[in-house]
């Protein structure tokens, strides 16, 4: 085997384990007999665990398909797409996702790393919500808030709602997911008139 599908193996075996067990409950080790990997390839490839987990999210978080996300002149539709594309990547890479739950809920050093990544998604979220507020489009009382509910939505996992699964959202498609979370996230960011200047 190639050096590149032994790095590949070892970046798919840590994220299944940091999910399952945590960075911290996971060992070197542990990747390597997973991946069946020699492991002092772990320096050679990553430098270390931490390196390790570094690469995971330069690998698998959508960097290049949120730098893709170019502004429109509806603010609306560009919310959508937003919307859409983390759902979908949230539906490809569930360990990824509960790997962020774990460590921002740990408050861990990683979450510097994590944070690294979703800058640029928080930057294109902005930037929308501002000019959909300008526009007279969307309405609501506090940006940051309001972002900050947006983005709890768009990198939430099931099991956050329910230990047991939520049966129903399990039974979805990504495009109907994406699709009901899209019909709450607009109902909740256009508001109601009311709102306005308070």
């Amino acid at each position: 085997m190639s050096k590149v599908d032994v790095r590949v193996r070892m970046l798919r075996a840590a994220k299944k384990l940091f999910a399952k067990h945590g960075f911290e409950k996971t060992t070197i080790r542990q990747i390597c007999e997973e991946a069946c990997a020699n492991v002092a390839l772990v320096s050679y490839h990553f430098g270390g665990k931490d390196g390790v987990f570094a690469a995971i999210f330069n690998e698998y978080f959508p960097d290049r398909d949120i730098k893709s996300l170019k502004p429109g002149p509806d603010p609306e539709a560009d919310l959508k797409v937003i919307i859409r594309e983390m759902t979908l990547f949230r539906r490809r890479e569930p360990e990824l996702i509960s790997i962020i739950q774990q460590e921002m809920a740990l408050r861990s050093p990683r979450r510097q790393i994590i944070q690294s990544h979703k800058s640029l998604l928080q930057v294109r979220l902005r930037e929308c919500l501002e000019r959909g507020r300008a526009e007279g489009r969307f309405r609501f009382r506090s940006l940051d808030t309001t972002q900050l509910f947006v983005m709890g939505a768009l990198l939430a996992h099931t099991s956050m709602i329910d230990m047991n699964g939520v049966p129903e959202v399990e039974r979805m498609s990504a495009e109907e997911i994406a699709e009901h979370l899209t019909a709450f996230i607009l109902a909740a960011v256009r508001g109601l008139p009311e709102a306005e200047g308070r």
